[in-house]
């Protein structure tokens, strides 16, 4: 039985090494609306299961109608391969806080789209 775990083992390392390459961008929707891309910086501890990566996540139906700015990647951190995908939100996204741009009344939102002063169309 050891012989199947540690082929399953070899088999998953060459997986990951082949997936996870430094200067890859990674995309994946992790909610119906949100897409989380992660650009690898470093992958040398992909045996241990952990890569360095820069973050962005993104609600892309805001940032299509220009409601909210496309963000930045975070600054370099390292990533758990199984949590990385990970989503604690509504199935249906929202703001990168947990609100939704519902909640913010428009005269306060300066990121509207263009053209468009205090909410008013």
């Amino acid at each position: 039985m050891g012989s199947i775990q540690d082929a399953l083992r070899r088999l998953q390392i060459w997986s990951r090494r082949r997936k996870f390459r430094e200067g890859k961008l990674l995309s994946e929707f992790i909610a119906m609306d949100v897409r989380r891309d992660i650009l690898i910086v470093s992958a040398a501890r992909i045996d241990e299961g952990i890569i360095t990566g820069r973050v962005r996540t993104t609600n892309v139906l805001y940032a299509a109608n220009n409601l909210i700015p496309t963000p930045e990647f975070e600054p370099a951190r390292e990533l758990h391969i199984d949590a990385m995908w990970h989503w604690t939100g509504q199935s249906w996204g929202g703001l990168p806080d947990g609100t939704s741009i519902g909640d913010h009344p428009p005269e306060l939102r300066s990121d509207g789209p263009p053209g468009v002063e205090n909410g008013s169309r």
